[in-house]
């Protein structure tokens, strides 16, 4: 009886994990077409105009969902869960992740015009290990043999698919230090996300980054790009395309995602998302993809296997929608 009782809960608490997962692994899809659907939408506005079109529409989208979800609340014959008012600490963590999704993407977008797109893409995606690197410092998280072999296999891969392409220069220093930094907010952001989903829905999440990143943008766009409408239906469709593809779906999966395992293996997984959008340019631009690419890419999907696999995957927390 005893061991039949381990077993389920084993099953069970592997579950959640499942689901994760799964919902990582297909939000890397519309991740890792972003830098390319961006491309596009430069051929008419800039890549600042872009991300701030891609916030505002996916805050409405989100408020929509709120809505809904608020209206069937009401509706609904079974009221039993208690709505609490947001408390000052929360408030705060929300804002402080809302700033923090903003600044990261103005310091992604700057370093791409101060930098080659190889350096953002190095630099920018050591965000795994500061979130690692926070999680043992600030929260006390411990990690297994497999999961830091998991990880050094994966961001070695991810530093080998990107190093022959890397071109350090003294008059690219702006660009690589702003690349570098967006890594830190966007481990900051992703951490805070974890936080907050024990006590809030994905929707309600993303409405306040996608809020704050269009309140935050909404000023400084105008000073920072020429133009900030596209003029032909074209850019206006890849435009909307993107907000709801890779801003809506990719990373609400993604936040939905921390709901059930954890940041720092979240992050080990996303190292897969530069060579995944190398793929997808290959297929757009005709951009060239060589054996040695295809050989890191599967020297990261090994790592990120063994990251998955580790007992650092599974999180036990509150259900949240």
């Amino acid at each position: 009886m005893t061991t039949k009782q381990a077993f389920l809960q084993q099953k069970l608490s592997s579950t959640p994990a499942l689901v994760g997962t799964l919902s990582l692994f297909f939000a890397l899809i519309p991740i890792s077409l972003a830098p390319s659907l961006t491309k596009l939408c430069q051929l008419e506005i800039g890549a600042n105009a872009v991300v701030f079109h891609r916030s505002w529409i996916a805050t409405v989208v989100f408020a929509l969902w709120n809505g809904l979800e608020a209206f069937r609340y009401q509706q609904s014959d079974n009221q039993t869960i208690e709505h609490k008012p947001l408390t000052k600490k929360e408030i705060w963590l929300l804002l402080a992740m809302g700033t923090a999704a903003a600044t990261y993407l103005l310091l992604w977008a700057w370093s791409l015009s101060q930098t080659n797109v190889a350096n953002v893409a190095l630099l920018s995606n050591l965000n795994s290990l500061f979130v690692a690197l926070a999680g043992y410092l600030l929260f006390g998280q411990r990690f297994d043999y497999r999961f830091v072999v998991g990880l050094s296999i994966a961001l070695g891969g991810a530093i080998a698919f990107e190093i022959n392409k890397v071109q350090f220069a003294t008059d690219q220093l702006l660009g690589d230090v702003l690349a570098f930094l967006t890594a830190i907010f966007m481990a900051t952001c992703m951490l805070l996300i974890e936080q907050l989903r024990s006590r809030f829905s994905t929707a309600t999440i993303m409405l306040w980054r996608c809020g704050i990143t269009t309140m935050f943008l909404l000023p400084v766009v105008p000073f920072l790009e020429d133009r900030l409408l596209p003029y032909s239906w074209m850019g206006w469709f890849f435009i909307i395309f993107q907000a709801l593809f890779c801003q809506v779906l990719g990373q609400g999966l993604l936040a939905y995602s921390l709901s059930r395992i954890s940041s720092r293996v979240v992050a080990v997984t996303l190292l897969a998302e530069p060579v995944l959008a190398s793929i997808f340019a290959w297929f757009i631009f005709s951009e060239q993809v060589g054996l040695f690419d295809w050989v890191t890419f599967a020297v990261v999907l090994v790592g990120i296997y063994l990251a998955q696999s580790s007992r650092s995957v599974v999180k036990v927390i509150d259900e949240k929608s």
